[in-house]
Order: structure tokens, then C-alpha cells, then sequence
């Protein structure tokens, strides 16, 4: 095997409609043509399921329920895919490759996405069961440097770690800010419905901002296991859940133009993906203060944090763009001048190939 396109078997998760797994798609895209790339998926399904099945050159369903069934599974994946490296995308299925890692003793790199998150009820920090492992990993990914800091903050040194940013494909229009004073000011958010986004919080921030007479229609793109929950939540607020909830979109950019700003309200996240890409549309974005929202703030007015669960602060933070048309588009533009500076998708995966290729050439 050539040292140029080195064999790499990514180790894939559930596809579902998150920023990871769109991150995945694109960088698939991409790489495909620079590495020879499997895919282990260790559950299979998802909206992105086809798509990313459809980049790569050899694929390995688990097809087994239990931990002990897809270990198996993986070993026998790799005795017969033969790689020169392994990629754990998705942070959960890590355990396979750390777990076998003794018997296939191949080069392994690990997103360390969600490797620890912290409880929305009393702030502790919760370790995925991979984290114990990551000694065995080659080297370590990151979205934001301050995940790095969170896993030393708890005790665990990632290997080798390297910060890779998120990318963007950039559309070539961006949004249209027609909204007027007198016309509804239409917020969309992009992400999982489950706890640790936040949407009640967003959805609460809406019914109050309509109670005071400002005419607001939030969108929520997205699905998962609390659409039952957020349904009532809209109804029993006032809000009309069709409208606020329409489900996952397969063409976010042509949605976001359609918008006038993002909030997102996530208790805790890397690089937020719906960030970037509300920005890239030329939306102002008002976050939570998230550390890698609280960095793309410094770096210009066209994101505005609040802290985390702070309803009055989330509203102090929208009301300069509430009405201000000229002021949502000139922060918009300098959001999507932003992006398009730092955070290209070419530029992704050209960092995770060169990884690749570094690795490979060591091993051999």
C-alpha cells in the first residue's frame, strides 16, 4: 500500500442528524479520494446512513445487540480490512479498537467529542467508559482545545492531541434578512432534540418575547428522543408545534437563508456545527456561552453569548438584533467573512489525511 493513500478504517456510530455525523458526511466527501476508506459501523440506521455508506470503499455492519457481539464483530473487521489506521469518529464505539488494541496493535486516532460530558442537575463531570482506554490511542481529536482542557481538568491525558476545527461548505447565497419592524423575526436553531441542546429553553425565550409584543417565529431543525416532550412543551406555551418542530432538514442552507438569526441554547458542546453554519448563511448567531462560542465572539459582533439556562440573558442578548435589520446584516456578513477565513471543509480533511499519512508512515 502506498504511503500517499494510506488504508483507513473509520469506526462510525449511529448517523443520526447531529453536527458529528454531518461532519462525517463531508468530510467522506472529501477524503475519499485522498485515503482508502472502510467504515465499521457499529449501529446502523440514521439519516446520514446512506449517504456516508455511499464514500466508502469497504463497509462492516456489527450486526450484534450486545458489547461482547460488536467487539467480536470489530476484531474480525479488522483482521479482514487490514488498515493502516483506525478512526474512532464517534466517541462511544472508541472501546472496540482501545479494548483490541492489544491484538491488531494498529495506529489509533479518537474524536473525543462527547468523552466527558457534565449533568445538566449538578455540573459533574461524566466519563465515557472509553476514556479509561485512551492510553492506547496513537492520537487524539478535538473540535475546541477546550475539550482537551476538560478531559485535563478531570484527569486524563489525551495522546498526541491535535485540534482539528470544524468544516463548512460555505453556500453561495446568504440569507435574505427581509424581516422589518413590523414583520416576524424568524429564529432557527439546527441540532438533536435532547437534553443537553436545551430546546425548552429557546422555546420558553420565544413565548416570552411574543408575550411582550414582539412578533417571533422560532424553527428547531432536528429530531430525537425528546420530540414528545418539546411538542407539549410548544403547545402548552402557545406555540404552534408544526411550525416550531418541523424535523430534520435535508437542505439546512437553503433553510437558514430563509431566517433572520440562530440561537443556540446547548449545555455543553465542542464546535458547535449549527453555529458555523448559521454563520456561513450570513446569520448572526446568540449562543449559550459555550468556550468555543465565547472565542468566535472575540473575534467579532456576530455572535452574542449568554450564560447557560439564562433566559433573561438569552433575551438581552437578541434584543440589539430584534429589530435592527442593518445591524443583523452587517454582522451576518462578517460572521460569513469569518468562516469562510478559518473554517473550510478542504481544510478538515486535509488535516485529518495528513494525521493519516504521519501515522501509517510510523507504523510501518
Amino acid at each position: 500500500m502506498s504511503r500517499q493513500r494510506p488504508r483507513v478504517l473509520l469506526v462510525i456510530g449511529l448517523l443520526g442528524g447531529g453536527g458529528a455525523e454531518r461532519q462525517l458526511a463531508l468530510f467522506a466527501e472529501r477524503a475519499r479520494h485522498l485515503v482508502d476508506l472502510g467504515g465499521f459501523i457499529v449501529n446502523p440506521g440514521g439519516v446520514w446512513d446512506g449517504h456516508v455508506r455511499a464514500q466508502l470503499a469497504r463497509v462492516y455492519d456489527a450486526k450484534a445487540t450486545s458489547r461482547a457481539g460488536k467487539l467480536a464483530a470489530f476484531a474480525r473487521a479488522v483482521l479482514r480490512d487490514r488498515p493502516d489506521v483506525i478512526h474512532c469518529w464517534h466517541t462511544a464505539p472508541a472501546i472496540y479498537p482501545l479494548l483490541t488494541w492489544p491484538m491488531h496493535r494498529r495506529p489509533v486516532v479518537v474524536n473525543i467529542r462527547a468523552m466527558l460530558t457534565r449533568s445538566t442537575d449538578s455540573g459533574a463531570p461524566k466519563l465515557q467508559p472509553s476514556a479509561r482506554l485512551l492510553r492506547f490511542a496513537s492520537a487524539t481529536v478535538a473540535n475546541s482545545q477546550h475539550l482537551f482542557d476538560d478531559l485535563e481538568g478531570a484527569g486524563l491525558h489525551a495522546p498526541a492531541p491535535l485540534v482539528v476545527p470544524n468544516g463548512i461548505v460555505v453556500p453561495e447565497q446568504a440569507a435574505l434578512h427581509t424581516s422589518s419592524a413590523d414583520a416576524p423575526l424568524r429564529i432557527a436553531a439546527i441540532g438533536t432534540l435532547k437534553p443537553l441542546k436545551n430546546w425548552a429553553q429557546l422555546l420558553r425565550v420565544t413565548a416570552r418575547l411574543r408575550q411582550a409584543g414582539r412578533a417571533v417565529e422560532t424553527t428547531i431543525y432536528g429530531e430525537g428522543p425528546d420530540r414528545a416532550a418539546l411538542t407539549s412543551l410548544a403547545t402548552w406555551l402557545g406555540l404552534d408545534p408544526a411550525r416550531t418542530l418541523p424535523g430534520f432538514s435535508a437542505n439546512i442552507a437553503e433553510d437558514l437563508r430563509q431566517h433572520d438569526l440562530l440561537v443556540h441554547a446547548s449545555h455543553t458542546e465542542g464546535q458547535p456545527n449549527a453555529v458555523l453554519e448559521a454563520l456561513a448563511c450570513g446569520l448572526p448567531a446568540v449562543t449559550s456561552a459555550l468556550p468555543a462560542c465565547v472565542a468566535l465572539q472575540a473575534q467579532g459582533d456576530f455572535v452574542r453569548t449568554f450564560a447557560v439556562d439564562d433566559d433573561d440573558g438569552c433575551i438581552a442578548a437578541l434584543s440589539p438584533w430584534l429589530t435592527d435589520t442593518a445591524a443583523r446584516q452587517r454582522a451576518g456578513a462578517a460572521g460569513r467573512a469569518h468562516v469562510i477565513a478559518n473554517f473550510g471543509v478542504d481544510t478538515m480533511a486535509a488535516r485529518y489525511v495528513a494525521l493519516y499519512r504521519s501515522l501509517a508512515a510510523r507504523a510501518r
